[in-house]
């Protein structure tokens, strides 16, 4: 009984590394979820940035060309002055001029505003790429990294269980479906603890006096009345006990050399 305990313990370390390496290998896919929302956040503010620059840019070109054409408009009436025949036509084209002038300065002076906030949201734009861009570099690189741990943790997941199956070929159907019913409905995620001076380790709790005794034979399975776990000796009581145990003394052999 004592090795399959053993083998029960040692299953057991086996378990404990694969649950770690699940638990690895659940959170980082939220991990990776959030570093491409994190991503996506500031490619967006960065896009936001660079689509409203390019919005101005396009306002300005519009206005530039709406001066362009007054100019056009300009020159075109300031040639027809010599085919003027009276002052009410001259006070009628010095109004029209007057108008285009006055409209165009308007325009120019809202290109000039859409200038100066331009040049506001590109000096804003600078700063968010020095910042984003590296951030946004850290980011994939960690994608990556995480991408490439969760294919290695599921290889070593894999070869895992299949060292575990090995392993729970040397233990009884029974004794194993035990252990992992124990296992199941642990909060500690352990169904084995050493017992020791009298001390269940796996809750502290002290053990009544014949069970630590019992546990100490290993000669069927005991489990802590607190915590359930199987207890199993721990090692160096196990080589005291072994120390104390009597030689059985060959009585035959010595009888035999008596009558000699």
């Amino acid at each position: 009984m004592i090795e399959e305990l053993r083998k029960l313990k040692k299953l057991q370390a086996y378990d404990e590394q694969i649950y770690r390496r699940e638990e690895e290998l659940d959170a980082l896919p939220e991990e990776n979820a959030a570093l491409e929302a994190r991503i996506a956040e500031m490619e967006g503010k960065l896009t936001e940035l660079r689509n409203g620059i390019a919005l101005q840019q396009e306002e300005i070109r519009k206005r530039t060309e709406i001066v362009a054409r007054g100019e056009e408009k300009l020159k075109a009436i300031t040639g027809k002055q010599s085919a003027i025949r009276n002052k009410d036509e001259y006070n009628a084209l010095l109004r029209e001029i007057d108008n285009i002038k006055r409209f165009n300065k308007e325009v120019e002076e809202e290109a000039g505003e859409i200038t100066r906030e331009m040049e506001i949201r590109a000096q804003e734009l600078k700063l968010v790429e020095e910042e984003h861009l590296a951030k946004i570099a850290e980011c994939r690189q960690k994608l990556n990294e995480n991408r490439k741990r969760i294919a290695s943790l599921e290889r070593e997941i894999e070869k895992m269980y299949e060292d575990r199956d090995k392993l729970t070929a040397g233990i009884r159907p029974a004794v194993l479906r035990k252990y992992e019913r124990i296992l199941e409905s642990s909060s500690s995620g352990k169904a084995i603890a050493e017992a020791d001076k009298y001390l269940c380790r796996g809750c502290n709790m002290t053990l009544p006096p014949q069970l630590y005794h019992n546990v100490l034979k290993a000669e069927r399975i005991e489990t802590c009345p607190n915590c359930q776990c199987i207890l199993i000796p721990s090692e160096s009581r196990r080589s005291e006990k072994e120390k104390k145990e009597p030689v059985i003394r060959d009585t035959t052999t010595e009888q035999h050399n008596d009558d000699d």
